[in-house]
């Protein structure tokens, strides 16, 4: 079944390297259709996760495919892990675990195609899962689709998605592949993947060299659990690399039946080419942090297309490390200055009747609120380093004139104050800056 907004179960042991080849076969329609590619994303891939494990827990009998067994609408399950969207979409099977037998039945499905060839969404996170069935075992499949705001094409990742299929078994060859994106139009120097201590080479299998699917067949030797990075060297000579801070691992043989998904053991060979080559590292002195600089700060300004009145606020911005930090204490403003004369502030009320208007969720990780119809927050912590990310949204409002310039943003929460600014350019969407 395809959605759009405008019994125990068991996690298949290949699964992250199916819910990645999802991915890369997404991107290849994509590519055919000159549509911007996906990129992978944790939250969407949790959410897509809790919906599959859900539906197999239940053998698929819930009142409908999309939303949760216990009745919670799909996008709300969806936006608990992926909040501040400005678009989403999801698609979901019940049928077999093969990545390619899936795509194919989604891209003959007009609602699922239309999601996958949605130029709107940018993000992307899926999950299969195996569930017991009056029929049998079955996997439940899941693709989650969003958008939190529109990059230019220039701040897209050359490498947005790369997969090995299968991800677990013996000595047989396995299918390795990536998605290469250059949007300026630019062919690479090189596309790779560094297996454990070796360099392999990828060819073009699909697609153009500036935006298409490049891989190879490799036979993995041995017994245990094998890092795997995908490494493309920019036309201009920039590294890039997925997964860009850890890598997957491959299970071979026996001693590879029980591998972790993702490992932080790296490979890190320089296989030549490129400006940035993995640096030897150098002791640095470490510098004293800004404790009110936000950070990854990225704004977008939209007027109303017919009425002044309906203009769009939105940004996003990392906040610097803090502890014990309770966004629900105080009252929450928000200013930005902009362009030559511009200036929009707004205040969000700490209690909502009786109750703090933002509210946590159960694991912690994330407050949320919708203040009103034209206005959300979401503050979401990373699991890497802690840190809190803001998610803000506000809807019809005033926004006078846009001008290129510095977007300068003051934020006030749990009593203190946080600063950032970011260079605004004047595109045809609006304001954007970062």
């Amino acid at each position: 079944m395809a959605a759009a907004w405008c019994a125990t179960s068991a996690r298949i042991a290949a699964a992250a390297g199916e819910d990645l080849a999802l991915l890369v076969l997404a991107n290849q329609d994509r590519a055919a259709q000159n549509i911007a590619p996906l990129a992978w994303n944790d939250n969407l891939a949790a959410a897509a996760l809790e919906h599959s494990t859900d539906l197999a827990a239940h053998g698929g009998n819930c009142p409908d495919l999309h939303n949760s067994c216990n009745g919670q609408l799909w996008y709300k399950r969806v936006q608990t892990y992926y909040p501040g969207w400005v678009a989403l979409g999801e698609n979901v099977a019940v049928s077999v675990t093969d990545p390619v037998t899936l795509n194919d039945g989604w891209m003959a499905s007009a609602g699922h195609r239309a999601n996958l060839l949605d130029a709107s969404f940018t993000d992307f996170g899926a999950a299969v899962v195996l569930g017991q069935t009056n029929f049998g075992k079955m996997a439940f499949a899941t693709e989650d689709f969003g958008s939190i705001g529109m990059p230019s094409k220039s701040a897209y990742p050359a490498l947005p998605a790369g997969s090995i299929s299968p991800l677990d078994g013996g000595t047989e060859a396995r299918d390795l592949q990536v998605t290469y994106y250059d949007g300026v139009g630019g062919a690479p120097q090189a596309v790779r993947a560094l297996v454990g201590p070796n360099c392999v080479d990828l060819k073009l299998q699909d697609g153009k060299t500036t935006y298409g699917t490049y891989g190879v067949s490799r036979q993995f030797t041995g017994s245990g659990c094998v890092p795997v990075v995908f490494e493309a060297i920019r036309a201009d000579g920039v590294r890039a690399r997925f997964p860009k801070s850890d890598a997957i691992l491959v299970g071979v043989g026996a001693g590879g039946a029980y591998c972790a998904e993702r490992t932080t053991a790296v490979p890190t060979q320089d296989c030549g080419g490129g400006t940035s080559p993995t640096p030897t590292p150098v002791a640095q002195p470490t510098p004293t942090p800004d404790g009110t600089q936000l950070n990854a700060l990225h704004v977008v300004l939209k007027h109303g297309k017919s009425n002044a009145s309906k203009g769009v606020v939105q940004f996003q911005a990392t906040l610097p490390q803090l502890t014990d930090f309770d966004p629900t204490t105080t009252a929450i403003s928000v200013r930005l200055r902009f362009g030559q004369s511009g200036d929009w502030s707004q205040t969000l009320p700490q209690l909502c009747g009786s109750d703090p208007c933002l509210t946590l969720n159960k694991r912690a990780t994330a407050y949320h609120s919708s203040y009103d119809s034209p206005t959300t927050l979401s503050l979401t912590r990373s699991k890497k380093n802690g840190r809190w990310t803001v998610h803000f949204t506000a809807r019809a409002q005033s926004l006078g004139t846009l001008d290129s310039g510095a977007v300068d943003l003051t934020m006030s929460v749990d009593g203190a104050t946080f600063t950032g600014s970011a260079d605004g350019q004047l595109k045809k969407t609006g304001l954007v800056a970062d």
